[in-house]
């Protein structure tokens, strides 16, 4: 037969004392002092950082202060919350507010700086460019490098910059920018142009007059000074209009 459990008051009452001496223990670790380490919030930062950014995960990196300094909270029973920057470009030196919540409560905010460099592949002078200078595609040579600040325009193509005209000098190794490079303008409205059309081995040249400015690569009206009509075609060099068959 089996034995059947005794209820008595003095088994019940040591069995809910038990009970009472866990919850007791439970409530007394969640209560205990806990030091918030410098790692804990570096993370919560770069995890908003990661979140947020334009930038592909493994094309940033991220420079935090030695000195950022650990707080005492008064229980584990804490979380933290990055604030948003308006406008943040996620590039540069930043500083991101942290609010520390215990207990679902603000308890401290933290200020935390944090410097954030972007890696890019950009396009650079491959040697001394000079203004007015005309620029070939071995001017341009491609370079990755890590940025802390991304000057406005910055070129990534080549191709966008070739057969374009340098709009002030720069020295080797710079960055280059759509502000520093323009359109040439090859001839002025009015001004004699040699009118050429290229074809296999057809080769034929005459004079004509612009009718409009003349920039590099595009499409201008010309007039031909022997049949005096008005033709189109593509400024390709230094008041020279070629027209295609």
């Amino acid at each position: 037969m089996k034995r059947k459990i005794l209820w008595t008051p003095l088994f019940q009452m040591l069995l809910f004392c038990g009970f009472f001496l866990l919850l007791a223990a439970a409530s007394l670790y969640a209560s205990d002092p806990t030091i918030l380490e410098k790692s804990l919030v570096k993370a919560a930062v770069r995890c908003h950082i990661e979140k947020h950014m334009p930038w592909p995960k493994g094309a940033v990196r991220m420079f935090f202060p030695s000195d950022l300094k650990e707080m005492v909270l008064p229980s584990r029973n804490f979380k933290l919350e990055v604030k948003e920057n308006k406008n943040d470009e996620y590039i540069g030196h930043k500083l991101y507010r942290v609010n520390v919540r215990h207990k679902d409560h603000d308890y401290k905010q933290i200020f935390v700086p944090v410097r954030i460099e972007v890696f890019m592949e950009v396009a650079l002078s491959a040697k001394l460019l000079r203004k007015g200078e005309t620029v070939s595609a071995q001017d341009i040579a491609l370079s990755e490098k890590w940025f802390s600040r991304l000057p406005k325009d910055l070129i990534d193509d080549p191709q966008t910059v070739i057969g374009r005209r340098m709009l002030r000098s720069v020295n080797a190794q710079t960055p280059l920018t759509s502000s520093m490079i323009g359109d040439p303008v090859m001839f002025k409205k009015g001004k004699i142009v040699k009118i050429v059309c290229i074809h296999d081995t057809l080769n034929i040249s005459t004079l004509g007059v612009a009718e409009e400015e003349g920039i590099f690569g595009t499409t201008v009206k010309v007039r031909n000074i022997s049949s005096n009509k008005v033709i189109h075609g593509r400024v390709i060099g230094d008041s020279i209009v070629k027209v295609d068959i």
